[in-house]
């Protein structure tokens, strides 16, 4: 139970970063009191600088119906964007070493990251591909997308397979999961 529980948080932090990240103000969305909603109900809210272990972090903050779910602390530089960790139901964790989510800007087709940490006595991994330019079609508007597929594997075995569609100086406007469910940006509030 707790290592699916630490699997769903870093899960979090993986959707979370897709729609902040990285070192190029403009092209890369960072400012404190962005928020973005979602189709499924979702709202992620950036705030800080707080401090998170001795470190300057971003805070998004996840809702569901109005309510905080969980936390993602986020730290931008030349490399692209890492996680410190998340905290969820009053659990925090910290990924040593931080988990690369977002490698440098710009992004191009064919650019590749990949990441590991260990959290709660197992190893999580995530691999990052951009694959194509998209032209897609939410509720908040029409944008030419980088599609990024991206893979979330743990020691003990389980894989997640996701599809972000990232527009610079937006974030993230869809995201299709492994099983097909789409997920649309419906609202950017700056």
């Amino acid at each position: 139970m707790r290592s699916k529980r630490v699997f769903v948080l870093l899960l979090v932090a993986i959707l979370a970063a897709g729609s902040s990240v990285a070192q190029h103000p403009s092209y890369y969305p960072n400012s404190p009191g962005t928020s973005w909603t979602y189709s499924s109900g979702e709202t992620q809210t950036l705030s800080g600088p707080r401090d998170f272990e001795g470190v300057q972090v971003l805070v998004l903050t996840h809702y569901f119906d109005g309510v905080p779910v969980s936390e993602d602390y986020l730290v931008y530089g030349e490399a692209g964007v890492t996680s410190l960790g998340s905290a969820s139901g009053g659990d925090v964790v910290s990924y040593i070493p931080p988990l690369q989510v977002y490698g440098p800007a710009p992004l191009s087709v064919g650019q590749r990251w990949q990441s590991m940490t260990r959290v709660s006595g197992f190893e999580i991994e995530l691999s990052a591909e951009v694959i194509a330019i998209s032209g897609i079609s939410t509720p908040a508007g029409r944008f030419n997308a980088l599609q990024i597929s991206q893979t979330t594997t743990t020691s003990s075995g389980a894989q997640t397979l996701l599809d972000l569609y990232f527009v610079p100086s937006i974030g993230v406007v869809r995201f299709v999961t492994n099983d097909g469910t789409t997920i649309d940006l419906i609202e950017l509030s700056r």
